[in-house]
C-alpha cells in the first residue's frame, strides 16, 4: 500500500502509511517473532481494520509467532488464537480466543470489556 511514495519524508505519510512502514522494516529483518505494543491505537476504525488485515495476512504467509499488546479486545478477538490477559501488572488468564470470548471467559476479562453474564458480542 506504498507504491509510488518511495520520495516522500516520513512527516509526508498518514498514520496507517507511517504504521506500513514500520511494519515493512521489520519484516525486512526476517525474524521468527513479531512483536506489537499498542501499534494502531492512534489509527481511526476503518484504517485499523486495514492494519488488522495486513498483520494477519503476514502471520498467515510466514508462520511467524506474533505477539500483540492491545487494549482493544475486538482486535484480539478478531486476530488472535491465544490470548494471555493481563490485570494490575500480572498474567491474570490465558487461553484460546475462544474462549474468552464464548461468554465463560475468564472473571477479571469479563469485567474488563464490562460483560456481566451471558456471550461478548462483537
Amino acid at each position: 500500500g506504498l507504491a509510488g511514495k518511495e520520495k516522500r519524508l516520513p512527516s509526508e505519510l498518514s498514520g496507517g502509511e507511517r504504521q506500513r512502514v514500520a511494519l515493512a522494516r521489520v519484516l525486512i529483518r526476517d525474524r521468527p517473532v513479531l512483536l506489537l505494543d499498542e501499534p494502531f491505537a492512534s489509527l481511526g476504525p476503518a484504517l485499523r481494520e486495514d492494519m488488522l488485515d495486513l498483520v494477519a495476512g503476514i502471520h498467515a504467509e510466514r508462520q511467524m509467532t506474533v505477539l500483540f499488546v492491545t487494549h482493544q479486545p475486538q482486535d484480539a478477538r478478531r486476530i488472535g488464537q491465544r490470548i494471555a490477559f493481563v490485570d494490575e501488572g500480572r498474567v491474570a488468564a490465558t487461553g484460546s480466543a475462544a474462549a474468552f470470548f464464548d461468554g465463560a471467559g475468564p472473571e477479571a476479562f469479563r469485567r474488563y470489556i464490562g460483560d456481566r453474564g451471558g456471550s461478548v458480542a462483537g
